[in-house]
């Protein structure tokens, strides 16, 4: 009795023993996974999306284009990205056109000309920066654009597209196993890869038995469930324009494996695991592992097949990741066997305006957009693409919601995204998923995942890095250097220790028709040339390479319509940056006008001077004195406004400070002309005022750091340029190879007709890039009087991660 016990007992300590090996293993094998999970997807990740005004453009016209970058794992603007590349391509890959925008608050503005450059065709219109280049996920931007160049394209005609089709059977989870119910996706596509819209399919064996039937939606997906064998064919036949098609379902029955299949029930995603008899074995008692995970957050999810041959998991949508979520399983060997993917549109916030309304104002109508639901006290950005109700020039695949949440998690293209985000009902959700069934694997390859870190060979940029190599020979202890104000950046100043040989500048922000003007201060406070050899990263616009075939814009054109190359006429913007037009009827009002102009985002009090002001006082002391400030100035020490221990006086008023003016210790308020600051200020002695176009006051000094202590003048000259008044010999001129494109206004082309076929096809009527919303959550947009009916397509974000999409049209006749 008492060796039996005891056997008992050795038997139930080998039992624990090999139990606690079992899950310790399993746990294991889940911290294997979670771990190589986390590492890959540790570094931060942005996605872009732009919105265009069009997708089709005559020749001439100008593209018109709001990107926004979004932090991919909340969804919000980010808040880190400065730099982004903008590149036009034709499709042989030959860049056209490049740009290097400034992103701030995650939007950036631009367009491009349809210049010479272009001719009749399609092109790749690419949007990226350099940190995206790292991942093998789509987190850039690419789409398709069309260009009709009248002058060879004469007509434009209807597409004929050829009597085939291209059809794709895809099984769920990607596999398809005998004796068990698979559900198998369904593409068909014609032969310029678009959908073939509501067509009939029947399903037989290779005995012309029948099986099952189904039908494809508008952009050509559907599925249906398939009973497969071993040793068995299928085939399917669809009738498509009064032909006949046949064709084989190649996929491989398999005999053993596992099967994943989804489906939502209300407010539940349920999962269906299934294996079959023969694989009974094989399976039963081991553990397998599914992962959920969206590119982010994970989580992990035990499966045991025990005596059944199916598993069944529910999840609550509440907790499941808004957007995509890819569903893995792996086997006991962390080998993934199946995939699938599903969408979950709980959680994503698409905001609706409430009402439009619009009110003629002599030639021109201004229309309201009102947001009641988006917080005012967000920062926002809503882009307006204003085209004729009848336009066929706006047939873009995606929307900011589309390419945010869909595009990058799969690996392909997909036609007409933008549908399943277009009033959204239960029958567009079965649709997407149906669709989802036909992606196969999703973009987050596990073989990379398991097999290395992303190398991140390409860095994230902010603005310009200078790097100043010093060339001179050393005399000082130390160097100092000056990067004189720039594209309204204040001035930057570097110190170099000891030996040192060269320095950096961070975050610069170069516009395309600025230079780069950098000074030596020497011990005495002089500015001398820095004789330097300045090297700039970046210092050209980085190669995006697109593996994945892009879709063309689809068209289908209802009408032949004649192209007449001198019946539309263009604007251009000729490089020259302008102001929307006043009417200006005394000098006073256009004071008025460019004070209120040039008093935007500024923190200080603005003056524009007008003839009686530069008639009244000679000299710049003079006129300041007569705007309250204390004024000292001298031929030692400069000019010195409302600096400590001065006095009001006139141009002969005694220094207080001895020779300070000249050593650059000047105590009083900081001076900076056009943009550039003023160490010496002995320049300013009976400074004229005719030399003087606008000044600001800034008695707070607010963004000028310790340097606006004091508070600050900024002087404008009436040479408009912001480095005329640098002196040449007291600095080195720069140019970079790559600076920022300056943000420039859409010029709307002018038609000769506008009623007729040709401008409610591909005429354009406005294009807002930059809309923000009032405290009342009001979006206000003015636009020239339509003859037609128009539409409104409108797209947008705030920074509390909510999405704008949508598209009303209204006739203002």
């Amino acid at each position: 009795m008492k060796n039996s016990t005891h056997f008992r007992f050795l038997k139930l300590c080998i039992l624990f023993f090999t139990l606690n090996l079992y899950f310790a293993s399993a746990q294991n094998r889940t911290d294997d996974i979670l771990d190589l999970y986390q590492n890959y997807t540790y570094d931060a990740r942005e996605v872009v999306y732009v919105h265009l005004n069009k997708s089709t453009f005559i020749k001439g016209e100008n593209i018109g284009f709001t990107a926004y970058v979004l932090d991919k794992k909340d969804k919000k603007p980010s808040q880190v990205t400065t730099n982004l590349y903008v590149s036009i391509e034709d499709e042989n890959n030959n860049v056209l056109k490049q740009k290097l925008l400034k992103v701030e608050n995650g939007v950036a503005t631009n367009i491009i000309e349809i210049d010479s450059a272009f001719t009749s065709g399609h092109y790749h219109f690419k949007a990226y920066t350099n940190w995206m280049r790292n991942f093998n996920e789509q987190n850039y931007y690419v789409e398709s654009i069309n260009v009709i160049d009248p002058k060879v394209s004469e007509y434009i005609e209807t597409e004929v597209t050829q009597n085939t089709i291209d059809a794709q059977f895809l099984p769920e989870g990607g596999h398809l196993l005998s004796g068990v119910v698979n559900i198998v996706g369904v593409i068909l596509k014609d032969s310029k890869g678009y959908g073939i819209p509501h067509l009939d399919g029947k399903v037989y064996d290779q005995d012309n038995n029948f099986i099952t039937e189904f039908k494809v939606n508008k952009l050509g997906i559907g599925k249906f469930p398939l009973l497969a064998e071993i040793g068995k064919s299928y085939k399917v036949n669809i009738k498509y324009l009064n032909k006949d098609h046949t064709m084989d379902f190649s996929h491989a029955v398999e005999p053993l494996g596992v099967t994943l299949s989804m489906v939502q029930h209300r407010n539940k995603a349920i999962v269906t695991l299934k294996t079959n008899n023969e694989s009974q074995d094989l399976v039963q008692g081991k553990t397998f592992q599914l992962t959920i995970h969206n590119g982010d957050n994970i989580d992990v999810v035990p499966i045991i097949f025990n005596d059944e041959l199916k598993v069944t998991k529910a999840f609550d949508l509440k907790n499941l990741a808004s957007g995509v979520n890819i569903l893995t399983l792996f086997n006991d060997d962390n080998k993934p066997v199946v995939e699938r993917l599903f969408f979950n549109y709980n959680g994503i916030d698409i905001q609706e305006s409430n009402n439009l309304t619009a009110k003629k104002s002599n030639d021109s109508v201004v229309m309201k957009l009102n947001f009641k639901h988006l917080d005012s006290g967000a920062h926002n950005n809503i882009s307006v693409s204003v085209l004729p109700q009848e336009t066929v020039s706006y047939n873009r695949h995606h929307n900011i919601i589309s390419y945010t949440y869909l595009q990058p998690y799969v690996r392909g293209q997909v036609e007409q995204a933008k549908y399943y985000f277009s009033d959204i009902t239960e029958e567009k959700k079965a649709e997407l998923d149906n669709l989802l069934i036909t992606q196969g694997w999703s973009s987050y390859d596990w073989n990379t995942i398991f097999s290395e870190l992303p190398e991140l060979r390409y860095t994230f940029e902010q603005g310009i890095t200078l790097k100043g190599n010093i060339n001179a020979e050393r005399k000082e202890d130390k160097n100092i250097y000056m990067m004189h104000a720039v594209s309204n950046q204040n001035p930057v100043f570097a110190e170099v220790e000891e030996n040192g040989k060269n320095f950096t500048i961070e975050n610069v922000f170069v516009a395309e028709t600025d230079s780069i003007f950098i000074s030596k201060v020497k011990n005495n406070a002089d500015l001398v040339p820095a004789q330097l050899y300045l090297q700039a990263y970046p210092n050209k616009i980085p190669n995006l390479e697109v593996s994945t075939t892009i879709l063309r814009p689809k068209t289908n054109y209802r009408t032949t319509v004649e192209l007449n190359p001198s019946s539309i006429y263009f604007k251009t913007a000729n490089n020259v940056q302008k102001l929307d037009e006043v009417v200006v009827k005394t000098e006073l009002d256009k004071i008025r006008t460019r004070t209120r102009e040039l008093s935007h985002h500024r923190y200080g009090k603005v003056k524009v001077l007008s003839q009686l002001d530069r008639l009244s006082f000679y000299t710049l002391a003079e006129y300041l004195i007569a705007q309250n400030l204390t004024v000292v100035e001298s031929p030692q020490d400069g000019l010195i406004v409302g600096g400590r221990g001065t006095s009001s006086g006139g141009p002969n008023a005694p220094s207080q400070n001895g020779n300070n003016g000249a050593m650059g210790l000047n105590p009083g308020m900081a001076i900076l002309l056009d943009g550039n600051l003023m160490l010496d200020t002995r320049m300013f002695y009976r400074y004229s005022l005719s030399n003087i176009d606008y000044i600001e006051i800034d008695r707070s000094g607010l963004g000028m750091g310790a340097t606006g202590s004091r508070g600050v003048i900024k002087l404008y000259t009436l040479t408009t340029s912001a480095y005329k008044s640098v002196d040449k010999s007291t600095a080195q001129k720069y140019k970079l190879p790559l600076t920022f494109s300056a943000k420039k206004k859409f010029y709307v082309p002018r038609y000769q007709y506008y009623n007729d076929d040709f401008f409610k096809g591909y005429g354009t009527v406005d294009w807002k890039p930059d809309l923000t919303t009032d405290a009342n959550g009001n979006v206000t947009l003015k636009i020239a009087q339509p003859e037609v009916p128009i539409t409104l397509f409108i797209e947008g974000i705030a920074n509390d991660g909510t999405f704008i999409f949508e598209e009303k049209t209204i006739s203002l006749n």
